[in-house]
C-alpha cells in the first residue's frame, strides 16, 4: 500500500468519525427543536387569552426546554421535557440565575406560559414552521418557528 492510498483511508476514517459524532447532536425531537414564538393562545372555551404582544417563547433542545417572556418583567425558566410524539410532558422547572444558584419552581409557575399543572400538552400540529399545543386546562397555543 502506498502513501497516497493510506492517506485516503485515514481521511475517510476521519470523516466517518466526524459524521458519527455529529449525529449525536441531531434533532431528536421530530422537528420540535428550536425556538418558537407564541402567536395565539385560546382558552378551552375558544376565547383569545393572548397573542404576540405577550412575547412568549418556547425553545426545545434535546431534553431541555426554555420558556421566555420578553415583556416586562422578563422571565426565563428552564425545565426538562419528554417528547412522547403525540404529546409532550414538561417537568422540573427552575428559575435560571446562573453560577449554580438556580432555584427550583413549582409547576404552577408555568401556567403563565400556558402549561397545565400536570405538564402534559397534546401536539395538535407540528410542521416546519407551525406548532400547535393543547390541553384541557390551558387551551390551545399556536406558535411559529422563530
Amino acid at each position: 500500500m502506498n502513501i497516497k492510498s493510506l492517506s485516503y483511508i485515514v481521511a475517510a476514517s476521519l470523516c466517518s468519525c466526524i459524521l458519527l459524532a455529529a449525529c449525536n447532536k441531531m434533532d431528536c425531537n421530530d422537528g420540535l427543536d428550536g425556538q418558537w414564538q407564541m402567536c395565539e393562545w385560546k382558552s378551552p372555551d375558544g376565547e383569545v387569552v393572548a397573542g404576540k404582544e405577550m412575547k412568549l417563547y418556547y425553545s426545545f433542545q434535546l431534553q431541555m426546554m426554555m420558556f421566555q417572556r420578553l415583556s416586562y418583567p422578563t422571565a426565563t425558566i428552564l425545565s426538562s421535557f419528554e417528547n412522547r410524539k403525540a404529546d409532550i410532558r414538561v417537568y422540573d422547572p427552575i428559575k435560571y440565575i446562573g453560577a449554580g444558584h438556580d432555584s427550583i419552581l413549582p409547576m404552577d409557575t408555568l401556567s403563565t406560559f400556558g402549561v397545565p399543572l400536570d405538564g402534559v400538552m397534546k401536539v395538535e400540529r407540528l410542521t416546519g414552521n407551525t406548532l400547535v399545543l393543547s390541553s384541557g386546562e390551558t387551551g390551545t397555543l399556536t406558535f411559529r418557528k422563530y
